[in-house]
């Protein structure tokens, strides 16, 4: 099958290294600016090392309690006791690496789907992505699966750029993992069958057996890991709407975050908090318009993605079954930090008139994220953390 000329309006060159290293190494130095004490911990990483302890102990994912490990994925605990005793080190280093290899998947996408200039400035801007300073500097799985997805939107593209089985299996391989590392990597995938539905349908005709054994094989990898953690849960998880209330704060808190990335505004508590409210949807029609004006295929199927995660995760969230404040929004949207820059840039590169004057003043505007990447990593630094070790592998509950 001839590839789709919007997707290929550039041969298939690796990005300029000069400016891809450029920027991992800037990216580079901040995370072990912000690292270098050592790893913060929350409720969650207490949970991920019991399980990676009882693994190496047992062969058993197992909570601190010693029921099984349900909650979440069963990847990062698999990952985490591959560290053993230098645990810490290695955990630190699979953020590190996940936050790199993030850069490098979404800033080679960036060189194929914009033009020149702007895949400069999308670089340089990722190389100052506060979200993955901050989900680096935690025990948290989403530094590995921001990476897992990034590498996965690579495959993907190049098989619906080449329709070859090599890609096709590597976009397989990494969307089961992706699903195993978090949970909400089911959103990511929901996403991008409905862009293929929506940006890919005569491809879709072609080559609709190997498309369908991608998407069986990933969703019984993942329906069978939920499937058991319904069975071995010691308490069901609870689904309990927190009604109009929670709507109008959890659409506050993303609009708030969302908006950050933007430009630079503070939190407002209530009754001020009802302006991200109506911000969000905003934001969300933004991002139509900007996939709408996208004149590559993967860029409109990628604002497929970003809307049906944002949608699933606020969700969840009025659900209760997630987070429910701007950090935990921060550290959830991270993973689609690089394409909601994507999708935006290249909406802007459709509009905008490519003219001097214009790339200055979005150089200028690089300041903004720059200053908030320092300051972030300032504060990362200045984060307690203790040694961090596996526990006491707990013993099963009978």
């Amino acid at each position: 099958m001839a590839p789709a000329p919007s997707d290929t309006s550039r041969p298939l060159a690796a990005p300029p290294g000069v400016v891809v290293g450029l920027a991992a190494a800037v990216l580079l130095a901040l995370l072990l600016y912000a690292l270098s004490p050592g790893l913060a911990t929350t409720s969650d990483a207490r949970f991920y090392l019991s399980a990676a302890a009882s693994f190496r102990a047992a062969g058993q994912l197992l909570n601190p309690d010693g029921t099984p490990y349900t909650s979440w994925g069963p990847l990062y605990p698999l990952l985490l006791a591959a560290g053993g005793r230098e645990v810490g080190t290695w955990a630190l280093l699979l953020n590190v690496l996940g936050s790199l290899l993030s850069l490098g998947a979404w800033s080679y996408l960036a060189w194929k789907l914009l033009p020149r200039p702007g895949a400069w400035l999308l670089t340089a801007l990722l190389a100052l992505a506060v979200p993955w300073l901050i989900t680096a500097k935690f025990v948290w799985a989403e530094a590995v699966f921001q990476a897992l997805f990034g590498l996965y939107a690579m495959a993907l593209f190049h098989y619906l750029t080449r329709p070859r089985a090599s890609w096709l299996l590597a976009a397989t391989v990494l969307g089961l993992l992706l699903a195993w590392q978090r949970t909400s990597g089911l959103f990511l995938l929901l996403g991008t069958g409905l862009g293929l539905l929506t940006a890919y349908r005569e491809l879709l005709r072609r080559h609709w057996r190997g498309l369908l054994l991608h998407a069986l094989t990933v969703g019984a990898g993942l329906g069978g890991w939920l499937l058991y953690a319904v069975r071995a849960a010691a308490v069901p998880e609870l689904y309990r709407s927190r009604g109009w209330q929670g709507l109008r704060e959890t659409l506050g808190d993303y609009g708030y975050v969302l908006l950050r990335w933007l430009l630079p505004v503070q939190q407002a508590g209530w009754p001020k908090h009802w302006l991200f409210e109506v911000l969000l949807p905003l934001l969300l029609l933004g991002l139509g318009w900007a996939t709408w004006r996208s004149r590559h295929r993967f860029g409109r199927l990628l604002g497929a993605v970003l809307l049906t995660y944002f949608v699933c995760l606020i969700g969840t969230t009025v659900m209760s079954r997630a987070g429910g404040n701007v950090y935990d929004v921060e550290r959830y949207a991270a993973v689609v930090y690089g394409p909601f820059w994507l999708v935006l840039a290249a909406g802007l590169a459709e509009a905008l008139p490519r003219r001097r004057w214009v790339l200055l003043l979005l150089a200028g505007w690089l300041l903004y994220p720059a200053a908030r990447a320092v300051r972030v990593a300032q504060f990362c630094r200045r984060m307690a953390v203790q040694p961090l070790e596996l526990p006491a592998a707990p013993a099963p509950r009978r």
